[in-house]
């Protein structure tokens, strides 16, 4: 059994899972991750199911999450996931689904607000962007850090909005990132730790400037492409459409409940969300983060 501490949880995971920080907590856990070798998938889905790509059945109680290649992920109650793997499936491309999609359902379970974004730390609060796939999120992340700047997680974004203000929660210290952006910021892509063999990113692995402690969220950036740079703010309702459709389990195709959508209420209300659009030039991406930095000294100047 090997211990780990994400997304602000205790994790104990009969899999070992080395993007995770390492813990040492006893039996004092909140999510336990069980393989299960001995069953089979069709003692949870009928073969047309299980011919198909993917599949979804998900509540705030129980989810079933199948993929093809990797298998089944059964998620209960946000604090069980029981895994089972699909014949001949790697341990990269279950951990790869783990950390990633299932933690992400697990997390809405728990009743967080999800994000599908990266976050970085800026001054001491939490700086969000967001994006649909093969937006920049994890470049936008990768050049801050290369600036300096501190990353809280990459992809998961959940936040906790029960309190004064929104707080966000670290994931763990991995940028998933081509070929073509660690070579723009000066990474070695063949150094970085494959993710599972059918992928053409890597993992670049944080050994400093991760941001292990919940920070309040400051403002959210919604990535767009465009040709010159340019930021604007969205009206609220316009916020509240992006942060649903930017969050589990909108990104997972699945009609969100209305306590989600409160919650994308609650949020776009406590912290401005932006359109920030700029050009796909790797080239920029250091232009990215003083477009970013400026802005905020400027909104913090003005009250905006």
């Amino acid at each position: 059994m090997f211990s780990y501490f994400a997304y602000g949880l205790r994790i104990q995971s009969d899999l070992a899972i080395p993007e995770f920080p390492e813990a040492d907590f006893g039996c004092d856990r909140e999510v336990a991750i069980t393989l299960k070798n001995e069953y089979a998938l069709t003692d949870y889905l009928p073969e047309q199911v299980i011919e198909k790509f993917g599949y979804l059945k998900l509540t705030r109680k129980d989810a079933l999450f199948y993929i093809k290649q990797a298998g089944i992920f059964l998620v209960t109650a946000g604090a069980e996931v029981t895994v089972i793997p699909a014949p001949g499936v790697t341990e990269s491309l279950l951990r790869f689904y783990l950390v990633g999609t299932v933690m992400g359902i697990l997390l809405y379970q728990r009743e967080l607000l999800v994000l599908h974004a990266s976050a970085v730390d800026i001054n001491g609060e939490a700086v969000a962007f967001l994006g649909e796939s093969g937006e920049g999120k994890s470049s936008a992340a990768a050049a801050f850090q290369a600036a300096n700047y501190g990353v809280m997680t990459d992809d998961v974004a959940p936040i906790i909005l029960d309190q004064t203000s929104p707080i966000l929660i670290p994931g763990f210290p991995q940028i998933k990132l081509s070929r073509e952006i660690a070579i723009a910021l000066d990474h070695d892509f063949e150094s970085l730790a494959p993710l599972h063999s059918t992928s053409e990113k890597r993992g670049y692995r944080l050994n400093s400037r991760f941001v292990q402690r919940p920070l309040t969220v400051r403002h959210i950036y919604v990535l767009a492409t465009d040709s010159d740079f340019r930021i604007e703010r969205l009206a609220h309702q316009d916020a509240v459409v992006e942060l649903s459709r930017h969050s589990r389990p909108s990104t997972l195709f699945h009609k969100p409940d209305s306590q989600h959508f409160l919650q994308c209420v609650s949020l776009a209300r406590e912290c401005p969300v932006y359109r920030l659009s700029r050009p796909r030039d790797l080239a920029l991406l250091p232009e990215l983060v003083h477009q970013v930095t400026s802005h905020l000294s400027l909104v913090s100047l003005i009250g905006s």
